[in-house]
């Protein structure tokens, strides 16, 4: 079944408490936990948007599109979910980022030119798109390979007239040719004329589909990274608020805090420190933190 899909879509490219006195620390300067979240999803979206699957390569230039209804729907979400942002709302500040993961991929200025257009205050887009229609055939065979690397394919439909057929990473398959019509041709077969749509092949080659790759991986990296200082601060906010409330009428509280001492979790690691908690939270009655003293071969003090 022919799919023929003409979908030209924008891309992306969204406490001190009763803390002792020897204990006021302050939790690490940065971007505070909603904003590295929402970072964190757009490197997810940029990771997306940038993988092969929605690129097609046209006269030197590289474009980004959504090829069916699934693709649609997901970069719709995407769109959805950056337009509740509360942190990362300034365009120019998305930009830089994904400025700066596409640079870190490693790939050169002349590709990086390819995939990211420019800042300007009417471009609102991050990816190249082109406002041509793109046929996109799930299945076909080739007929006949002709002169100058053209050939017939065929599918349930028609015969097409494909120039410049084989420039594509996976053309040998016989899935998913990506064309874009330019006008028609004649070519002879058993000694007759016959005229039929041409069309030029747009299919990544080889080079264009390693480039995407490795901004895929550059941004799938970056979103790891993110990560990381997500659930660091999310850590860091359980330790202040378990450090606010550990005082000696809530014993968990001061429990819990001790576990966090000792086992770094929010905070630096102090396993003095961590004791100290969990002997005051042992004597306000917290059978938590008896038990782990009583693990570790401890008393806690009267």
């Amino acid at each position: 079944m022919l799919l023929r899909l003409i979908l030209l879509v924008s891309s992306l490219l969204c406490l001190a408490g009763a803390a002792e006195p020897d204990d006021q620390r302050t939790a690490p300067a940065g971007p505070s936990g909603p904003e590295l979240a929402e970072q964190k999803h757009f490197v997810e979206c940029l990771a997306w948007v940038y993988s092969p699957a929605l690129w097609f390569s046209y006269n030197d230039a590289l474009y980004f599109q959504a090829r069916n209804e699934v693709q649609v729907r997901q970069l719709e979400a995407m769109k959805a979910t950056r337009s509740r942002y509360v942190a990362l709302t300034n365009r120019e500040t998305r930009y830089e980022i994904a400025a700066k993961v596409i640079a870190a991929s490693g790939i050169e200025p002349r590709w990086q030119a390819k995939i990211l257009l420019p800042l300007t205050d009417t471009n609102l887009n991050l990816t190249p798109t082109l406002e041509k229609p793109l046929l996109v055939i799930p299945n076909y065979k080739v007929v006949q390979s002709l002169a100058q690397g053209d050939a017939l394919i065929q599918d349930d439909e028609a015969i097409y007239f494909v120039m410049n057929f084989g420039r594509g990473a996976a053309d040998a398959s016989g899935t998913n040719a990506a064309l874009i019509k330019e006008g028609v041709k004649t070519y002879t077969t058993d000694g007759r004329f016959k005229t039929v749509d041409a069309f030029v092949n747009v299919s990544l080659s080889a080079e264009e589909t390693a480039i995407l790759k490795r901004v895929v991986a550059a941004c799938q990296k970056e979103a790891a990274i993110l990560g990381h200082k997500v659930a660091g601060r999310k850590a860091t906010q359980d330790f202040e608020d378990c450090r606010a409330r550990a005082t000696d009428s809530n014993p968990y509280m001061q429990f819990l805090l001790a576990r966090c001492y000792l086992e770094g979790k929010g905070t630096t690691k102090d396993e003095q420190l961590g004791r100290e908690w969990m002997s005051r939270a042992a004597r306000n009655g917290s059978g938590d933190a008896r038990a782990y003293l009583e693990k570790v071969g401890k008393t806690p003090a009267p």
